[in-house]
């Protein structure tokens, strides 16, 4: 292996021979030097655990019960798209396409056999507090996304496996290794299952990534079938099941209640819907609501190190910035908003979460609201970071309480942290993909002041027992009771009428506990509705979605008979829309799939370009762009008083210059903005949908069409899907008009 690795390297020097390497490279530091670079909060100190050569591109930490330390290792990580460079760069010229590109099967292949993971354990034998020795537990494993400790050895995150070691006979070395699980997807690298974390309720939690499949095991009496979703395990290998949320990159937070966050790129944690798998999949009838959501609004960060530079001259490229503002300002911008939010976890009961990309750690504060839990800046935080440094190979990318106390926070020290097909293709050619392969740190943040964990509260203990064994009969209903305790409560209960019934009447409006009654009454969702209907109190998103389940069967008798007694309200409505779709259209409209333009239109476009620049620089005749933005945009957009806003409204264009607004016209999808996406329906009457999501229920969407009219659909009696980074708006729209007509429109929306 070692031979190989240093022969790319090898090849890359070579190639960069022909295009040099820039001198703007942030240059790695000694550990010594890297640690003066961080900004440390008041009352903590931080301090070296280990670092390279004693590891190498670590990916997870943990001690086990005898107190000693594991890390795994994850090697070749962007590898495969160091090879395709380097194959690139033999043509020493720079490929300057605006595009995002994956590595070539050629080299996915070649940088398959140098992707491999490595569990180590660090003694310090010298009883300095820096580690100094290591001892190879298993190497040549699948790429390690994540280790944990648990019956009297260590488990391992590393797909398609998930992989056992133990030392049986005391010697510090692993003799035993058995694949508890096996059977899980390798999508790329950064996706697959990872960051083993114990739950409050005894299970070993596993974030999903992208990585499905069939899972079998030595110790379980049949295949698992995962959905997409997180899922839990038995450390012993008998039980393997699905759980509520998915986490987006690594990594997962629990609260002492049993509360879980999980990560995803741009924001800094989203809370997992308290409704767990096992309710959800107990009534086939009703759809589930949302897993999981943003805990927070505040996607910014302040890092205090520069960026990279690929990420600035990508923001300063205008072509790259368009590509990649179509998809959020966080993807398009050189810094300060969250890319790569992963490793999330609460300690001192506060919760932190790592940003690799900007060299940074998160703190917030966990807000109880009804039902959920909200992340809210630290005070005195507000626009800076708990910690950060001005070292730019610092990347954290996974945190860990110590025996003692302390945060570990696990440095893949490189200079590089993004996914390649994140940086353009030229900038690629120019930076090393790969540099720091050969480094990584270990950090202990050391809190001065002692922490002493409060006492769990009576609801939350009484959340955690009931979600173990749904025992109530020691809870009174009639009790006040606190939102999460009410919302497991009507999970619990099963298919008791009444205190469903009394659950619906006093916390209906609790978020999610439409959903909770609607899990527990499989079969008795007529006779609740019913009974609702006659005094509803605070049921009305209950009543909502237990007539969105009847709707949604089509028992045409059972529709009408709630029909006669719920008269009014949402209720009524969807029960009618259930009626409705009972009826088979006539003439049904089957409307293709909108797609996005090919690279020859693109080109086409493009060729319209300098005509239409050249045409803008003429005095706009605003009747004429008024005329035509009437008869071809206001389907969709409103402006000056004129349209339906279905896409964004456009009356604030006057503030951007008349290129933008021409890239948006020529090239629609490319400007696609976030919240816009295109949905498309297909109904089982046969008609095909077009149009913006505008709500969400757990039984039903509403879309807004061209045009301005809205309509609502069943879930469970349509199919639904969103077709991303392809516009609402026709493709090709441009052609149709003669450059003057469209300076005019432009011109149209830049008048005030």
């Amino acid at each position: 292996m070692a031979f190989r690795f240093i022969a790319g390297f090898i090849l890359v020097a070579t190639a960069l021979a022909e295009i040099p390497r820039p001198d703007d490279a942030p240059k790695p530091l000694p550990p010594a030097e890297s640690l003066k670079q961080f900004a440390v909060p008041e009352g903590y100190q931080m301090r070296l655990l280990a670092s390279e050569p004693l590891i190498t591109e670590p990916s997870g930490i943990c001690w086990d019960e005898k107190g000693r330390c594991f890390v795994c290792e994850l090697h070749g990580y962007n590898l495969e798209g160091q090879y395709d460079i380097d194959e690139l760069n033999k043509s020493g010229q720079l490929d300057l396409e605006v595009r995002r590109i994956q590595a070539s099967d050629a080299a996915k292949q070649k940088a398959e056999h140098e992707t491999y993971g490595t569990v180590k354990l660090l003694r310090d034998t010298d009883g300095d507090g820096v580690m100094d020795q290591s001892i190879v537990w298993a190497d040549r494993l699948p790429p390690c996304h994540g280790i944990a400790a648990a019956n009297g050895g260590i488990i391992i995150a590393c797909s398609p496996h998930i992989v056992f070691l133990k030392d049986s006979d005391g010697d510090d070395k692993a003799d035993v290794q058995e694949q508890l699980f096996t059977g899980f997807g390798t999508p790329i690298l950064e996706r697959r299952i990872n960051s083993p974390t114990w739950g409050p309720d005894g299970w070993l939690y596993f974030g999903r990534g992208n990585a499905t499949g069939t899972i079998t095991g030595p110790h379980l009496k049949k295949p698992v079938d995962l959905p997409p979703t997180d899922f839990r395990i038995r450390a012993d290998g008998t039980a393997i099941e699905p759980v509520s949320g998915s986490t987006k990159t690594t990594g997962m937070a629990f609260t002492d209640g049993g509360d879980r966050f999980v990560a995803t790129t741009t924001h800094p944690g989203l809370f997992v819907t308290p409704i767990p798998w096992k309710y959800l999949a107990r009534n086939p009838d009703a759809a589930a609501p949302a897993l999981d959501g943003p805990a927070s609004d505040d996607t910014r960060v302040y890092p205090i190190a520069a960026p990279h530079p690929w990420r600035t001259k990508r923001e300063q490229h205008a072509e790259y910035f368009a590509f990649y503002r179509k998809i959020s300002l966080s993807d398009a911008a050189a810094s300060g908003y969250f890319t790569s939010a992963c490793s999330p976890i609460v300690w001192r009961g506060q919760y932190f979460v790592c940003e690799p990309a900007q060299n940074l750690i998160h703190r917030a504060d966990i807000v109880r609201d009804g039902t959920r839990l909200r992340l809210q800046r630290v005070k005195g935080e507000e626009q800076r970071e708990f910690l950060a440094s001005r070292d730019a190979w610092f990347h954290p990318i996974a945190l860990q309480e110590t025996p003692q106390g302390h945060l570990a926070i696990v440095d893949y020290y490189r200079e590089i942290i993004e996914d390649y097909s994140a940086i353009p293709r030229h900038l690629q050619q120019q930076y090393g993909l790969i540099n720091g392969h050969d480094r990584g740190r270990i950090w202990i943040l050391e809190a001065k002041q002692k922490w002493s964990k409060p006492p769990l509260s009576d609801s939350d203990a009484k959340v955690l027992q009931l979600r173990e064994n749904d025992d109530i009969t020691k809870i009174d209903l009639k009790a006040d009771l606190e939102p999460q305790l009410a919302l497991q409560l009507a999970l619990s209960v099963g298919s008791q009428r009444e205190a469903l019934l009394s659950l619906a009447r006093r916390f209906g409006h609790l978020r999610w506990m439409d959903a909770a009654i609607a899990c527990s009454a499989h079969l008795i969702e007529k006779d609740l509705l019913l009974a609702l209907a006659a005094d509803s109190g605070q049921s009305e998103p209950v009543m909502a979605n237990l007539a969105g389940i009847l709707a949604a069967r089509g028992n045409v008798q059972e529709i009408t008979e709630c029909l006669a007694v719920v008269q009014t309200g949402k209720a009524h409505d969807i029960l009618q829309l259930g009626l409705e779709d009972t009826k088979p259209l006539a003439n049904p409209i089957d409307v293709p799939a909108p797609t996005a333009p090919t690279a020859d239109q693109i080109a086409a476009w493009e060729k319209r370009v300098p005509a239409v620049l050249e045409a803008l620089k003429q005095k706009s005749d605003l009747a004429e762009g008024k005329t035509f933005f009437t008869a071809m945009c206001a389907s969709c957009h409103r402006s000056h008083g004129i349209g339906f806003a279905v896409g964004p409204d456009l009356d604030a264009e006057f503030q951007r210059a008349p290129e933008v607004i021409l890239r948006d016209i020529l090239f629609p999808s490319e400007a696609a903005r976030p919240g816009y996406d295109t949905t498309m329906v297909k109904t089982r009457r046969g008609e095909t949908l077009l149009g913006i999501t505008t709500s969400d229920s757990p039984t039903s969407t509403t879309l807004k069409l061209p045009g301005g009219s809205e309509r609502t659909v069943l879930r469970k009696r349509a199919d639904i899907r969103t077709v991303r980074n392809v516009s609402l708006m026709t493709p090709g729209f441009g052609e149709a008009l003669q450059p003057s007509q469209i300076a005019n429109i432009i011109g149209f929306l830049r008048s005030r």
